[in-house]
Parts: structure tokens; sequence; C-alpha cells
């Protein structure tokens, strides 16, 4: 039989006697175990290797326990955490669970439970992990089987359009092209459900290659110059020379490019402006951290704008948003998609707005 994987632990503790004696009990008991003696520490950690579990004390100098916690549940997902707080912490261990926290143990720690806990923790989230998969799956199959039928359904009223099965009146032509462009949004939807569940399943493999994010933008921007001009919109772009090239999945990026494109195009009204701009920039992208470099892409667009409280509402995939209120709808998921292909590329995606000052969506790419 294959040696079972060692289940990997950060133990994160500014006290040095209690964390290297945790390291030392863990490591007896078959854990691959590694230390950080501070929060900032921790964070480098997790930047360098993956881990099952963080062990983290909520008092640390350079980045407390809510802060380790914060940058772990935004990157590295699959690890599970574990707060340690002394007993006048418990509100602030509450707080901790509400932004992700499994468990917290209250010191001193009972060593005899600890290890078992852990083991179960781990079993627990490798079962909720095979029943998503096992969801992701079920729920792909039931979109491809919607899909089939109605793709087919469109095909068959096409030909009747074509009065290949007979002469048909205006009215009937009417009715059948109205029930052509409800069957193309629901085609639309399907198709972008069965792409979020690809990628919330994971199934889908990133091709990653060294490239130009200005060129990846450069190419998208040829295929919008036309229906943009056609719509009597303006457009500016703007690559910033000298960029650098990034690792990154190219098909994947330019579908980001084309959304934003898409939504500009849909909300800006003629004589208005669309701007993209493509920039190497500084960001802070967790708090307390040192900025990185990031190649950013922003596309501004000159329409009515997003009113204030919807603007939280943008990457909520259970919300239809209808920009402007002007019935301008769409599935309501290219933007899930986006925020889901620039996450798995660890970047950040936003938008900024105010109603009736346009709006801005950016996203960037980290800098290797």
């Amino acid at each position: 039989m294959p040696e079972e994987e060692k289940i990997r632990v950060l133990i994160a503790d500014d006290e040095d006697p209690l964390r290297m004696t945790l390291a030392a009990w863990l490591t007896d008991e078959g854990f691959d175990v590694k230390q950080a003696a501070d929060g900032l520490e921790a964070i480098k950690k997790v930047q360098g290797e993956d881990f099952d579990i963080a062990l983290l004390d909520i008092k640390m100098p350079g980045a407390n326990g809510l802060e380790v916690l914060r940058y772990i549940k935004k990157n590295s997902a699959a690890t599970e955490v574990v707060m340690a707080t002394g007993m006048s912490d418990v509100g602030m261990a509450v707080e901790a669970m509400k932004l992700g926290a499994r468990e917290y143990l209250t010191k001193p720690i009972d060593m005899d439970q600890l290890v078992p806990q852990l083991r179960n923790l781990i079993k627990k989230r490798d079962a909720e992990d095979r029943i998503r998969k096992l969801q992701a799956e079920h729920t792909s199959r039931l979109l491809y089987d919607l899909h089939n039928p109605i793709a087919g359904l469109k095909q068959s009223i096409g030909y009747l359009m074509k009065g290949m099965a007979g002469t048909i009146g205006d009215h009937q032509k009417e009715l059948l092209g109205y029930m052509t462009s409800s069957i193309d949004k629901v085609i639309l939807l399907l198709n972008d459900m069965m792409d979020l569940t690809k990628l919330e399943g994971g199934r889908v493999r990133l091709n990653k290659g060294i490239g130009s994010l200005g060129m990846t933008v450069q190419t998208v921007m040829n295929e919008f110059r036309v229906p943009i001009q056609s719509a009597k919109i303006t457009l500016d772009v703007h690559v910033e020379d000298e960029l650098p090239t990034l690792e990154y999945d190219a098909e994947k990026i330019e579908q980001v490019v084309k959304n934003f494109l898409t939504n500009a195009l849909k909300y800006t009204p003629e004589q208005g402006a669309i701007v993209a701009q493509v920039r190497k920039v500084a960001l802070v992208i967790e708090e307390g951290q040192q900025p990185s470099e990031y190649v950013l892409v922003s596309v501004f667009n000159s329409g009515p704008g997003i009113p204030k409280d919807r603007l939280g509402l943008i990457f909520d995939r259970y919300r239809d948003l209808v920009a402007g209120g002007d019935n301008k709808k769409s599935t309501g998921l290219g933007l899930i998609i986006c925020q889901r292909i620039v996450e798995s590329h660890n970047g950040k995606i936003w938008v900024e707005s105010e109603e009736g000052k346009g709006a801005t969506f950016s996203f960037a790419l980290p800098v290797r």
C-alpha cells in the first residue's frame, strides 16, 4: 500500500515555547509541520507552499490572526483554519468563525484532543470536497442535457422560418422570431451556467503561457472597433510601453476583456466614450501587506453608471443586475465567470462607478 500522505500544518504563534511544543507533538504524531513566529511570517509561509491546516494565534505582532485568516481564505481556500485564543479573546474567536475559521481552541491547548480534532477536520474537508465535486458533475450533466434539446428546438424553428415545412405568414414569422429570441436567452444562460459550474468545480485547467497583457487587450480591442464605431461611440486605448510579461491563460483573459467591452458597448449611449487602459501599478491586495507589482486593465464607459445600492451586487451570482435601470438585462453570470477566471490567476477584479458618471471595470494580474 502507498504511504499515506502527511497532513501539512502551519503553526503561527509568537509564544515560542507553546509553538515549539505543538510542533514537536504534531511531528511525533506524523504531521508535516512548519512554524511562523508572527503573522507576517505566516503569510509568507502560505505564499510559498500549500497547507492543509493553519493553526493561528489571534494576537500576534506584524499581522494578527484575523488578518492572516483573511489572507488564507482569499488565497488558499483549501486550507482549514483553526484559531488559538485565550479566554479573554473569545469575542475575536467568534469573529474569526464568521470570517471562515473552522474551529477555535482555548489556551491552554489539550494536546491529547488536538490530534484527533485536526485529523477529523481534514476528513470532514475531504468529504465535503467529494460532495461538491459530485454536485458539480450532476449540475453539469443536467445543464448539458437541457442544452441539447433546446438547441435542437431552435434549429427546427429556423427550418420553419425558411419555409422548409410549408409557407408561413407574417404573423407566424413574428411569433417564431419571438420564440427564437426567447430560446437564445435560455441558451445564453445555460452556456454561462456550464462555464461557471466548470470553473467552480475546478474542472477547467488554465493553459498558461508567457505573454504580454497589452497585446492580448489590443487583440480584443481590434475585434470590437467596428461594432463600437457603428454605435457612434468613441474608443480610446492606452497601453503603457514596456509592460512586463506575465504568466496567464490568454484565452481566458481575452474572455474577461470581451465581457468588459460587451457591457461597455451595451450601456454606452451614442456620442459616448469607451476608454481602455493597460498599465503597471503597485497594489496592496491584502491589508497589512506591502505593495506588489501588477498589470492593471481597466475599461471605462460613459454610460448611466451603477446606483450605489447596487454596486455591491455586481459579483453576486444570485442577483440579476439591471445597469442604469433601462431593462438591458444579461444572464448576470458573465462577471461572476470573469471573477473566477481572474482569481484563479491570483488577481483581483473590481468595479468603480457613480450613478450618472459612467463605470470603470478593472482587473489586475500579478507580475511574477
